[in-house]
């Protein structure tokens, strides 16, 4: 009986046409789908070297922007330190003089007082990364975890930086300073060629002083340097802060891209 199956099925499969084209069909199948494969994985190649590309640029990217913010808090650092220093300055002559007219350069000192800057945020690249969706490309999950933690705790810094200078700064420090000062445009690093210095504080320095003695003037210019200082100094910590954490993300991002 076995014989004769086993005799059958090979009669069958060499005389039976739709047998071959059965088998013929498989094999075309398999060979199908062994060209889908290939080609799913070599279009996975493709995009994940483009994927790798997109990343280097964007971390390259990133790495330019922290490094353009770190100079600029270190610009800002300088420049609160010298509104300190000066505020201090004033501060101290006034104790020993009794009066702010009697100090030196006292006009240039105050015009110091005028300065500020705001917070400086260059957060460009991952505005885009993270308005387009492709935070992701950044393999690496403890580095992107970071970058996301960086640029949210520097938006809420600027926040607070700039309300200050515009709030305090601005809106109680500023007005006193400036109608108490003769505003001379080389104090503000400008030259005006029309502008006679001398001509002009020959002809109002008698106001000048006379305004910066009497009492209630007084008063609100040293309450102004006093708010000054403790303005300078409170977004002089904070934007030391974000330059530190900064530099923190600057080297695992220097890592990343293998730069020594």
């Amino acid at each position: 009986m076995i014989k004769f199956f086993r005799q059958f099925r090979r009669q069958f499969l060499s005389e039976n046409k739709f047998s071959k084209y059965f088998i013929y069909a498989i094999g075309e199948i398999i060979l199908v789908v062994i060209g889908i494969l290939i080609a799913l994985s070599i279009n996975n190649w493709n995009q994940n070297r483009i994927n790798a590309s997109k990343e280097h640029g964007y971390l390259v990217e990133i790495k330019n922007d922290l490094e353009n913010q770190i100079q600029q808090f270190n610009r800002r650092d300088i420049l609160y330190n010298s509104i300190i220093n000066k505020g201090e300055s004033i501060l101290g002559d006034f104790s020993k003089k009794g009066n702010l007219f009697e100090i030196d350069s006292i006009n240039t000192k105050l015009s110091f007082m005028m300065y500020d800057l705001n917070f400086p945020s260059i957060n460009t690249t991952f505005n885009e990364l993270n308005s387009t969706g492709q935070l992701n490309l950044i393999k690496e999950k403890s580095l992107r975890s970071n970058i996301i933690k960086y640029y949210q705790n520097s938006e809420a810094t600027k926040e607070s930086v700039n309300s200050n200078v515009k709030e305090v700064f601005y809106g109680h420090i500023f007005p006193f300073i400036k109608s108490a000062i003769i505003i001379h445009p080389e104090n503000f690093n400008m030259k005006f060629e029309k502008v006679n210095k001398e001509l002009i504080e020959t002809h109002l320095s008698p106001a000048f002083k006379s305004n910066l003695s009497i009492p209630s003037k007084e008063f609100e210019i040293v309450n102004a340097i006093t708010l000054k200082i403790i303005q300078a100094k409170t977004n002089k910590g904070s934007m030391q802060t974000e330059a530190k954490n900064a530099e923190q993300l600057l080297n695992e991002v220097y890592k990343e891209l293998n730069i020594n």
